[in-house]
């Protein structure tokens, strides 16, 4: 979470707002580790990172169901940035985008190696994610 805080941190200071009114917004991009060239104006990138329980659609830009005995698809590069709760309400409003709160863990041991939760797009209700188990985690084991 230390990484993840200081990019809000960062957010905060550029804004001049207190770190507590920051929340965590992420977008897929549609690109991989390998072709990142550097990193944005504003957030970062993250790359690295496995779904577990489903995988990522490019065609959809959303989670989506896994394909038969591929337990851990490599996600695309994700930006992460600092958003204030208004910013990020609007965003979602203009967008009409349905997202479903994935939480990230450092290994497949879940519990105490949570790291944050991932607000990533879904064309389906996010209880189908829930009730699958979807998560991301930082490395398959």
């Amino acid at each position: 979470m230390g990484y993840v805080t200081a990019c809000l941190q960062m957010t905060a200071r550029a804004k001049e707002l207190p770190l507590d009114s920051m929340m965590i917004s992420t977008e897929v991009m549609d690109f991989y580790g390998e072709q990142c060239e550097g990193q944005p104006e504003e957030g970062t990138y993250v790359h690295g990172m496995y779904m577990e329980g489903a995988r990522w659609s490019m065609e959809t830009n959303s989670v989506f169901e896994s394909e038969p005995k591929d337990l851990h698809p490599v996600m695309p590069v994700i930006k992460i940035k600092g958003v204030t709760e208004e910013e990020l309400e609007a965003a979602q409003k203009s967008s009409g985008d349905v997202t479903y709160a994935c939480p990230v863990y450092t290994t497949t041991i879940r519990g105490p190696t949570f790291t944050f939760a991932a607000p990533l797009r879904t064309e389906k209700p996010p209880w189908v994610w829930i009730l699958a188990g979807v998560c991301l985690v930082m490395q398959p084991d």
